[in-house]
């Protein structure tokens, strides 16, 4: 390690007084709609001179389009069949409890690591990877008056089994006239720079990390960023085609849209209906707005990063946990395995980069970042991480390195469970979708990139066999035809009995702790009982249930089980 940490020393010019600092940007739902990536449409001046700083990836990947499985992978550093996650409603906690984050991993090598906003999956922040609680923060919805009401009426015209009667949102868009900071994005970033300034005279490196929720529905952002726009001007998609010869699971629904009341009945990729010209537009629109919004909180951020004096020894990088379809294949939202979905914009500055302003298309994972920053900080990197370091690009974007980029996605179709595997080379996307159960193959696709980034023609049938062979055999190394279960390793098990046995907890400890229901399958209940510093609960529990207890300033992490009969348990210290 000392020799590597020599090379390293030389090669980024780090600070002979100590690590350096990590600034980390999480985007929701940002595909590379942004200038520096040849999108004349974008308004995003930030996060074109973040480009100008760093090494922009080209062909970066997210391991699973959706958020929480692809948040969880990079945070751990571990591919999603290692981890079990590949859905939205499992916490990485009760797949593998025992998983270090990037965070963790760094606060036991120095770092102070705090985190403002969507870093993990929303509603479960993991706050065992923080070294200070999760600040709280006030802001706006950004709704009209009156939107409430306006839920009521659209929910009292659906059918009585329809699951909107009870979860139904505000319109998918809004352009309220408020400042930056009103509005949830603005609100995180002021903190983000408090802590900023607060961390950069502190004598310990720091982990900055700063998740922003925009540009995931619904698109609210302030009129202003509405008006850089003019919808007429945009490229919008009404005629995108489902893929031929594909199987009817590998593409998405669009059914995100369908949670919001002016777009109850947004249609499927597949239905005869199509999408407006107006209705794209304007849902174009706000996705342009509001990644206007966020590139203008990048610029904060960035600004007060230079006025500190903190940027020549702060690496910075900035990623987004998906793509997102706006009218390709006939789809809108992610949850796929085409490129569309899983290619995502990723950018790395580092002090004393002689690249920077340069970019490389070999294909990477977000997976990547974990042994990466290790390597730019000069610390270890653990031997579970699955990724592998960028260094060498970040040093030589130029560099042919053979690399692929690895995507899957889970899938229920007609009462059947599948995965499709799919693996980005540089000329090619190959998929393979399997049966979740068996990991028999169940059909294929795959898709050339030397002058055609579509992906509308699968050539499976007419390929090469050579080529299919070649990529089925590389795919096979890291993602082997295998049984997979989707049941966690903590979970709840009826079957032990149906007896009553009240779980009582108390709290011997100075703050909050939160006290989580886990189903059957491993589901933490979205609304866990608090238990206050010096209180008892009794809660309402059967013999064979399971319930994690987690503290607010992440110091307590435990799994508990009624017992008959009911005993008190403390939860202190250790």
């Amino acid at each position: 390690m000392k020799y590597i940490w020599l090379i390293l020393a030389l090669a980024l010019q780090v600070s002979a007084t100590g690590k350096p600092n990590i600034l980390f940007i999480a985007v929701d739902d940002l595909r590379p709609s942004i200038g520096c990536y040849g999108d004349t449409v974008a308004i995003t001046p930030n996060l074109d001179r973040l480009a100008k700083r760093g090494v922009r990836f080209g062909q970066a990947h997210c391991q699973v389009a959706v958020c929480n499985p692809s948040r969880a992978s990079l945070m751990t550093g571990l591919r999603p069949d290692t981890l079990g996650v590949w859905t939205l409603p499992i916490h990485f906690r009760e797949a593998k409890p025992n998983a270090v984050t990037l965070p963790q991993w760094l606060r036991r090598h120095g770092y102070t690591a705090l985190g403002h906003g969507k870093i993990f999956h929303n509603p479960t922040p993991d706050p065992q990877s923080w070294s200070e609680p999760i600040r709280r923060v006030q802001f706006r919805r950004g709704y009209p008056e009156g939107w409430q009401a306006r839920i009521r009426e659209a929910q009292a015209k659906l059918p009585d089994n329809d699951w909107r009667k009870n979860n139904l949102r505000g319109p998918a868009t809004a352009g309220p006239k408020v400042q930056d900071d009103q509005l949830v994005d603005g609100a995180r970033t002021n903190l983000a720079i408090e802590d900023l300034r607060r961390l950069g005279q502190a004598e310990k490196p720091f982990f900055l990390a700063l998740g922003f929720i925009r540009p995931h529905l619904a698109w609210i952002s302030p009129k202003k960023y509405w008006d850089l726009y003019d919808p007429k001007m945009l490229p919008a998609i009404t005629n995108g085609e489902v893929t031929p010869n594909t199987p009817p699971y590998a593409l998405s629904n669009s059914y995100e849209l369908t949670h919001y009341m002016d777009l109850i009945d947004f249609p499927k990729p597949w239905d005869d209906q199509r999408v407006t010209d107006a209705v794209a537009r304007r849902l174009m629109h706000g996705y342009y707005a509001c990644v206007s919004y966020v590139d203008a909180q990048i610029g904060r951020l960035l600004a007060a990063l230079d006025e500190e004096g903190l940027t020549d020894n702060t690496v910075i990088v900035l990623w987004s946990d998906h793509g997102w379809k706006l009218g390709e294949h006939n789809g809108w939202g992610k949850m796929s395995n085409y490129e569309i979905d899983t290619r995502v914009p990723f950018i790395i500055a580092a002090p004393g980069l002689n690249t920077a302003g340069q970019s490389t298309d070999t294909p990477v994972e977000l997976l990547d970042i974990f042994p990466t920053l290790c390597d730019l900080t000069g610390i270890p990197t653990p031997d579970f991480a699955q990724g592998k370091s960028l260094l060498p690009l970040l040093k030589n974007p130029a560099a042919k390195i053979d690399r692929v980029a690895h995507s899957q996605y889970y899938r229920r179709h007609d009462g059947a469970e599948y995965m499709g595997y799919a693996m980005r080379t540089a000329t090619h996307r190959f998929v393979e979708w399997r049966e979740f159960g068996t990991g028999k193959v169940t059909a294929r696709e795959l898709y050339a990139h030397r002058n055609d980034h579509s992906e509308t023609v699968n050539l499976i049938d007419n390929a090469p066999v050579k080529l299919v062979q070649s990529l089925t055999a590389r795919l096979l190394k890291t993602h082997p035809r295998r049984p997979l279960q989707m049941v966690p390793a903590v979970h709840s098990n009826p079957n032990r009995g149906r007896q009553s046995a009240p779980l009582i907890i108390a709290n011997k400890i100075d703050t909050e702790i939160r006290v989580y229901p886990i189903t059957p399958r491993g589901q933490r209940s979205r609304r866990p009982h608090i238990v206050t510093p010096g209180a008892t609960k009794t809660i309402a529990a059967r013999i064979g249930g399971v319930f994690v207890v987690e503290s607010r300033d992440g110091t307590i992490h435990e799994i508990h089980s009624p017992s008959f009969p009911s005993r008190t348990i403390n939860i202190k210290r250790k």
